[in-house]
């Protein structure tokens, strides 16, 4: 937990952006939870305005997830199907990390489409560090070799529509648990027409 008055701030605008959007959010609610005099005016102290809260929230917790390690598969170890799959499992966990900020994406998405652009780029970019175009490229018979991007926005997309379906039912859709999906999913990617 941060300790500066600001880091202080950020932490609790980031969890009530993330239950009530920035509009729903009084000052004067932001100001307690971080310890301060709510109505002082010791939030503007530090901040020009909620907006101005919300864009270093939200480069902050860019940074802070861009900050975890990310594992390249594009060395396969075993079957491609398998390799992708186990990496698809763990990547479950790098969007219960940017659940926070899909949630402010979902109250914030009109009002700041530049965040928006910049939370996708992240999830983009993830892809790209993992090496799964390069991965799709080693299997030259699957139907993504065709278009490596094309295909690893369509895991993507897979990916974080499990990932929503979960968060919002409180279940796994079907009742095919995470291990089920990535698996299917990946064969999906890799595996060549008949």
């Amino acid at each position: 937990m941060a300790t500066g008055t600001r880091d202080r701030i950020m932490d609790v605008a980031l969890k009530l952006f993330e239950q009530n959007g920035t509009v729903a959010t009084a000052v004067t609610a932001i100001e307690a939870g971080a310890g301060l005099s709510p109505g002082s005016g010791s939030f503007y102290r530090h901040f020009k305005d909620k907006n101005e809260l919300l864009l270093a929230v939200v480069e902050r917790e860019v940074e802070r997830v861009r900050k975890n390690p990310a594992v390249q598969v594009s060395q396969v170890d075993g079957p491609i199907s398998e390799t992708l799959a186990r990496q698809l499992y763990e990547d479950l966990d790098f969007l219960r990390e940017l659940k926070p900020l899909i949630a402010i994406l979902i109250w914030e998405r009109d009002r700041a489409p530049d965040m928006a652009a910049r939370v996708q780029q992240l999830m983009v970019d993830r892809g790209v560090e993992l090496g799964i175009a390069d991965l799709f490229l080693q299997t030259p018979a699957a139907p993504v070799t065709e278009d490596p991007a094309a295909g690893a926005i369509v895991m993507m997309s897979a990916m974080i529509g499990y990932f929503l379906t979960v968060e919002y039912f409180g279940s796994t859709p079907g009742g095919v648990d995470a291990e089920r999906f990535t698996a299917t999913l990946a064969k999906l990617l890799t595996t060549p027409p008949e």
